[in-house]
């Protein structure tokens, strides 16, 4: 079994097949372009809301995988 990495590039993906948050799409006043991938969008334009989230995410699928 090999161990998953958790890298930046999951967690984008993992962003971008999440999507563009409602309130965030620009068609309904937010800042994101509603073409965008949210996790490419992110990672580029606000990188410090990207790596808080990164770490978060980081934690916890590590808390998940000591939990199996």
């Amino acid at each position: 079994m090999t161990p998953i990495k958790f890298t930046s590039y999951n967690y984008e993906n993992y962003l971008n097949d999440l999507g563009i948050p409602f309130a965030e799409c620009k068609s309904n006043g937010g800042r994101i372009p509603d073409h965008a991938a949210y996790g490419r969008w992110l990672r580029i334009n606000d990188p410090i809301a990207f790596n808080v989230g990164f770490q978060g995410y980081k934690r916890e699928q590590s808390y998940d995988k000591r939990r199996k």
